[in-house]
């Protein structure tokens, strides 16, 4: 297959105003995608992660820095000369081609041989289970069939890489959970480098090998959905991934040398750090409810109740912060109840109040 290097990669748009520089939809990005590898680009619309795609595809060009696929610098190769393979989140059909044509077309404009092209439409149709509508034409199947031959005639072209641009969007709740869970088992099957797109942090925790997490056209993070979830390097990264969010707020240093939300009986044992305020991040399932004992002072209220089956959500209202715990079953608090949050240490996360970045983990 192939490893994928982005050095110092940088995309602008735009002519520069005096004294300015241009617009950048993408900012210096720099990260190795290994071999066989599934990366996901992570983040919100306008981030930069589908210019990510496309330039690594050749459909944008570069502003600056270089792309590499296997130590061979491509950034100045047309797309066709990079073996990649492109599913998009339109699917790209060919209306008026059969879903065996539409497969087979690729290969066709490859000038692969007629026997080589039949093995490989068929292979690839049975392992996306839409062999027996090979004759039939796009508009009489239904999003997800549609999806598998987009999905289909990529795997049929045997690439070095696998571009995937949001693939499963169109689909509904549960074929795009279905159809997540079918794309793993591909990868897994054709052990291929792949990059895919996605604003959804399930399917990039789901699928991934790697997460790459981009706000504002900046790398965030790159590491595993373990590291991003677990060790966030930055506020932005703690907030966007998980669901639902993690609570953060912003804590002031005591005289006792202690971290309290101000204005509530909530204070926090942080360790030894140099800042006056501090941004403290801890996740709803990682908040332990409980009452108040007798004459203990509640940290809150709960102001309410969202149950879930398993899990129920809690909202509660912690001075003139609002807090979400996920606690098991469907809870026992009612609204207006008092609580008490309890958490250790190991699983709070400290960021900087101006740069956001990670400053430790409390221990």
């Amino acid at each position: 297959m192939a490893q994928i290097e982005l050095l110092d990669v940088a995309k602008a748009y735009g002519r520069p105003k005096r004294g300015q520089e241009a617009r950048k939809a993408v900012s210096d990005l720099s990260y190795v995608i290994e071999d066989g590898h599934f990366v996901s680009l992570l983040g919100p619309s306008g981030c930069g992660k589908t210019t990510t795609l496309n330039m690594i595809a050749g459909l944008e060009d570069i502003s600056s820095g270089e792309i590499l696929i296997d130590g061979r610098r491509v950034d100045d190769l047309d797309p066709d000369k990079r073996d990649l393979a492109f599913v998009f989140q339109d699917y790209a059909l060919y209306p008026h081609m059969s879903v065996y044509e539409n497969i087979a077309f690729g290969l066709r404009m490859r000038k692969v041989p007629k026997d080589e092209i039949d093995r490989r439409v068929r292979d690839a149709a049975k392992r996306l289970d839409i062999a027996h509508v090979l004759d039939a034409k796009p508009k009489k199947l239904s999003g997800g069939q549609r999806q598998r031959v987009a999905l289909a005639r990529a795997i049929a072209r045997r690439p070095a890489v696998f571009l995937f641009d949001e693939p499963l969007s169109n689909l509904d709740a549960l074929l795009r959970d279905q159809t997540r869970s079918e794309l793993k088992i591909l990868h897994r099957d054709l052990g291929a480098t792949s990059v895919y797109v996605t604003h959804d942090q399930e399917e990039a925790m789901t699928l991934s090998d790697r997460i790459a997490v981009m706000s504002r056209g900046r790398l965030e993070q790159y590491g595993s959905p373990f590291e991003v979830y677990h060790e966030p390097a930055t506020e932005f990264v703690a907030s966007f991934v998980g669901k639902p969010r993690m609570n953060i707020f912003t804590v002031v240093r005591t005289e006792q040398g202690r971290y309290a939300l101000p204005g509530t009986s909530f204070v926090l044992e942080l360790g030894a750090l140099e800042s006056e305020e501090v941004r403290v991040g801890i996740r709803p399932e990682e908040c332990d409810l409980r009452s108040p004992q007798q004459g203990e002072q509640p940290h809150g209220a709960v102001i309410g109740v969202e149950p879930l089956g398993n899990v129920s959500d809690v909202l509660l209202s912690v001075g003139e912060a609002t807090f979400m715990a996920r606690v098991p079953g469907f809870g026992s608090l009612a609204v207006g109840a008092p609580v008490v949050i309890g958490t250790e240490r190991a699983r709070l996360h400290c960021f900087d109040t101006q740069t956001g970045l990670r400053l430790r983990t409390a221990a």
